[in-house]
């Protein structure tokens, strides 16, 4: 799907006062009707590419799963729309998987409303889209007050559900703990709720963050920007969805004014919550595709739409997709544990705030992406980290050594060892970029381009593989030097060229203290620093001719892939 660049975007659910919830779903205004004489397919990313991008399991795993959505007043056409929207995607008949009750469990139907109809459609389509194999249970509440709804959850759980995905929020107040207790209290069950639409939010004036995304006990769903990018290993970049101008849509972030800081979060500018937790794609002008026939505002059958309500059930979803939580654990947790599992989101921004990281995707954890967005279903089960036995869970680079194992990018020693303060050698470096991109085709030269070197070398392929593709040429005198150490400035160097060589204006004053516009190597070591893949040491150097060790080069790498994508 095409970028929708340009379109018009509105919230299909005004904003709810304390005590009651508003719809987080952006509808494209310029997107309705049936397909047009011709059109294979509808507008707006489908199943398979959900699946593609969040590399999920979806056509072998869910069976006997349900996955509970809640949302509030009737979706009349939901179960309809559910099944021409399966069809469409080549899913297969819904034969019993759909199933729709009132808050309390029974058949006596709330009254319609079109605006959250289409919210429900959303909701269900995108959990069919992500889980096709999943059961799908819709709760309508009787009203959009959080008691409603709160009572609506306790059904959907009552009635089964491996996963709850609640699309909806309003802000903060200072009665929300009771609602904790009440009705978002059900451990082992995942409660997805998506964050909202307005960006950061400041936890001290409204508008405040959302709530129940706000509650401990729920995984809070942030938002991305999802674009098809087939020279990424890959396949697709994400950045935060949003901007950082005054009052634009984004996904919801920020700290909670009430509610306590779980013990598995463990970020600093917040002294309470910190939302969100996890993303998925979610800006409308990368949105996803969606049928609804009960019109709203003149606009019915296919459509586009984005906001966090996007994320909320495709979020839910995956959770089902895993399988149960063990006993005691938050399925939170889950995902703190394991952040080498995911897709880091570190380009992109939801507002402008004083703590960077609260409202701009950087490394590791931010407010807009959380911990980052599904790479298949690790991330959402107790699962156990690659390991070396020199790396332990307090190293400083732990998360950094252990995406790169997890990825194949190493293996480290065969004595269980990662040798982290090793300075990397130069033919060892020609394998982790290679393998960086994905181990690509590549059949190596029966003549070495370099002296020192044949066919029958340590990482030949992959040092030839780096030749041909410009990213090293050697020295002078026709040798690789295979069993050098790189040095930091040969390091960025490296970086650049595996880039592409961007754009790139290099600044008059250097950001180092030692170096200067004219030290070798310098446009590729402020390209980057400007990146932000290398901050230097803390006295204000980069130090280029010192060698690169192997948790350092872990950390670029990991730096690299989350910045430019592999």
């Amino acid at each position: 799907m095409a970028r929708l660049k340009g379109h018009r975007h509105s919230k299909v659910c005004a904003d709810a006062p304390p005590g009651y919830a508003s719809c987080h779903a952006e509808i494209d205004d310029e997107i309705a009707g049936p397909l047009a004489v011709g059109q294979l397919v509808p507008p707006g990313y489908g199943p398979a590419d959900l699946q593609s991008a969040y590399k999920l399991p979806s056509l072998t795993a869910g069976t006997g799963r349900t996955v509970a959505v809640v949302d509030p007043y009737d979706a009349p056409t939901a179960e309809t729309d559910l099944g021409i929207y399966r069809t469409e995607f080549g899913q297969t008949p819904c034969s019993g998987c759909f199933r729709k009750v009132d808050q309390a469990g029974g058949n006596s139907l709330p009254g319609a409303d079109a605006g959250w109809a289409q919210e429900a459609s959303l909701d269900v389509q995108m959990v069919s889209a992500a889980c096709p194999n999943c059961n799908i249970l819709l709760v309508e509440a009787s009203s959009n007050s959080l008691t409603d709804l709160g009572a609506a959850v306790n059904t959907a759980v009552n009635l089964g559900a491996s996963a709850v995905s609640m699309s909806f929020g309003g802000p903060e107040s200072s009665g929300i703990t009771r609602y904790d207790a009440e009705y978002f209290n059900h451990p082992g069950i995942p409660l997805v709720a998506s964050s909202g639409d307005n960006g950061y939010t400041n936890a001290t004036a409204p508008p405040t963050v959302n709530y129940p995304a706000s509650s401990p006990n729920v995984v809070a769903a942030g938002g991305t920007t999802l674009n098809l990018d087939t020279s990424k290993v890959r396949g697709w970049t994400e950045r935060a969805w949003g901007a950082t101008g005054s009052g634009a849509a984004g996904p919801g972030s920020g700290c909670s004014a009430y509610e306590p800081k779980p013990a598995w979060q463990h970020d600093t500018g917040c002294p309470n919550r910190t939302v969100a937790d996890l993303a998925s794609v979610a800006d409308p002008s990368t949105g996803v595709a969606v049928y609804d026939s009960t019109p709203s505002n003149g606009m019915s059958g296919w459509m586009v739409f984005g906001g966090t309500s996007a994320a909320a059930p495709v979020i839910a979803a995956t959770y089902a997709l895993a399988g149960p939580p063990p006993a005691g654990t938050s399925p939170a947790q889950l995902a703190y544990g394991s952040p080498w599992a995911l897709n880091d989101v570190a380009n992109g921004a939801n507002g402008t705030c004083t703590i960077p990281y609260l409202c701009t995707a950087g490394y590791g954890y931010d407010g807009p992406t959380g911990l980052g967005t599904a790479q298949g279903l690790t991330a959402f089960t107790a699962s156990s980290p690659p390991s070396f036995s020199d790396i332990p869970g307090s190293y400083p680079f732990y998360t950094e050594v252990t995406w790169m194992a997890y990825n194949a990018i190493t293996t480290g020693y065969p004595d269980g060892t990662f040798r982290p303060v090793q300075p990397v050698t130069r033919e060892a470096m020609a394998a982790f970029l290679y393998r960086l991109r994905g181990s690509p085709a590549y059949v190596p030269p029966a003549i070495s381009p370099f002296k020192d070197i044949g066919p029958l070398s340590p990482f030949y392929k992959e040092i030839t593989w780096l030749a041909t593709t410009g990213i090293t040429t050697g020295y002078p005198d026709g040798t690789y030097r295979p069993s050098d150490a790189v040095n930091r400035d040969a390091m960025a160097a490296f970086l650049y060229r595996l880039a592409g060589k961007p754009a790139y204006t290099q600044p008059g004053v250097s950001p180092f203290t030692d170096l200067t516009p004219v030290s070798p190597f310098y446009l590729e070591i402020t390209w980057l620093a400007s990146t932000g893949i290398t901050t230097g040491y803390a006295d204000g150097t980069f130090r280029p001719l010192n060698p690169v060790n192997r948790d350092a080069m872990a950390a670029f790498m990991y730096r690299y892939n989350a910045r430019i994508g592999r």
